[in-house]
Parts: C-alpha cells; sequence; structure tokens
C-alpha cells in the first residue's frame, strides 16, 4: 500500500492510528498519550496488522486506563477551559488557520487553534503548553527578578544575582554563593505563594539550611505566615 500514515475506526476502541515504517520488523503495538499507534513493515498485509489489533483488546483497553487515569491530573485545554497565572489569563479559540498562533497583549494570551483538529489529543495539547510557557517564562523574567528585588530592599537582604531557569522539582534555590535561582513554574503559583518562594531563598542568603533560626527569619518577613504557607505550597499541585 501506498500510505504510511492514516486512521482507521475501530468498532470497539475507536478512532487508530496506522503507520507503516520501513524500519519496523514486525506488526507493533503502542498507546501514547491515550492515543493507539499500530505499526506495520512495509511487506505486511493491513488484515494482518487489524487481527493482531483485535487480539490485543484487552491489553489496549488496560493500558488506555492507565493514561486516562494519569490524563485527569493534567489540565485539558480547550474552548471551555480557564486557565491563568500570575499576570495574564489564557483563553483558547477556534480560527480557520492551518497552524497554532500565540497572541500576547494586555494580561490576555489568545491561543487560535485549526478548527479541523481535535485539540485535546496530547500532540496538540503540547503545543499549546509549550506556547503558554514560553509567555511564562518571559513574564517570570519581567516580574520576578524585580519583586524579588523589592522584597530584598525591603527587609535589608543582598543577593549576587537571581535567574529564571525551568525546573519543575522546585520552584528556588539559593547558592552559597548568593545566586538565587527561581523556577518559571512560579507564575502558576498564588501572588503570596510567590511571596513566600521569593521571601525563602532571601532569607537563605543568611541561613543556608532550615534550622531553628532559618524558620524565625521566615516568619518575621512573612509576618507569622510562613508555617501555613509552608503547609500550602507543599500540598499545592498545578495540573500544568
Amino acid at each position: 500500500m501506498s500510505w504510511k500514515e492514516c486512521y482507521y475506526e475501530d468498532k470497539v476502541l475507536g478512532r487508530i492510528l496506522l503507520r507503516r515504517s520501513a524500519k519496523a520488523r514486525y506488526v507493533s503495538l503502542r498507546i501514547k498519550g491515550g492515543e493507539v499507534i499500530l505499526t506495520l513493515p512495509l511487506w505486511a498485509n493491513e488484515s494482518a496488522g487489524l487481527s493482531f489489533l483485535r487480539s490485543k483488546y484487552d491489553w489496549i483497553k488496560e493500558r488506555l486506563s492507565l493514561s486516562e487515569q494519569s490524563d485527569r491530573r493534567n489540565f485539558v485545554f480547550d474552548e471551555e477551559s480557564q486557565f491563568s497565572t500570575l499576570t495574564f489569563d489564557v483563553k483558547i479559540v477556534r480560527a480557520a488557520c492551518d497552524d497554532f498562533g500565540f497572541r500576547f497583549t494586555n494580561g490576555l494570551l489568545t491561543v487560535s487553534c485549526p478548527a479541523s483538529l481535535d485539540i485535546r489529543l496530547p500532540r496538540y495539547q503540547d503545543i499549546i503548553r509549550m506556547g503558554i510557557e514560553r509567555v511564562m517564562r518571559s513574564e517570570a523574567v519581567r516580574v520576578l527578578p524585580a519583586r524579588l528585588a523589592t522584597f530584598a530592599k525591603q527587609f535589608g537582604f543582598s543577593y549576587k544575582r537571581v535567574s529564571i531557569r525551568s525546573s519543575q522539582s522546585r520552584w528556588g534555590s539559593c547558592s552559597s554563593s548568593g545566586t538565587i535561582s527561581l523556577s518559571f513554574y512560579m507564575m502558576l503559583l498564588p501572588e503570596h505563594l510567590v511571596d513566600y518562594v521569593l521571601l525563602h531563598e532571601l532569607c537563605h542568603t543568611r541561613e543556608m539550611n532550615h534550622s531553628a533560626s532559618f524558620w524565625a527569619l521566615m516568619r518575621e518577613v512573612t509576618g507569622g505566615k510562613s508555617d501555613l504557607w509552608r503547609k500550602e505550597i507543599k500540598e499545592y499541585h498545578t495540573n500544568f
């Protein structure tokens, strides 16, 4: 057959992505982002591939169930979704276009999506997320260092420099040399938790540990709210 990639409507599983690959040596199945992908070698008969697919129904259903459970933990962007960051809102619109477009003005990021696409598919969700992340990073560069400097002046802290990073494992860090690193994913936090992270790292410029002295300093600069905010940020999930 001449096709390299097409969709097949299965009566049990719904839409299946069929691929032909010159590198494939045998018929194979995989689940990626909730999508079932059946790969066939160039020499393989399509009916044989679909027969293999049907023989794996139970395995596929189990994997799809696990994938759906994972997807529920992530925010899904579509026309009905409401998503906000520290400095801007996100609006998803359908448009007569061939590609995704991103327009950021006056605190609103408008994401234009081709009307013909099922944007809930993981591949398109990734495109939307990457566009949002680009704006989040630029906004983090604009907002976070200035806010950090304001707190440093207010409470008499000093630091060497600040850098904006893409860490998803920690909101911020402070090196022994006085460099404060902040994740641009902080833009997903509510304002008071952003302040908590900034003050936390500033306190580390004096106390490079989590001793009693450190937490006493945190209580001082947060007006006694640090214990509450500490618990809140530990339990906070962005679902992004």
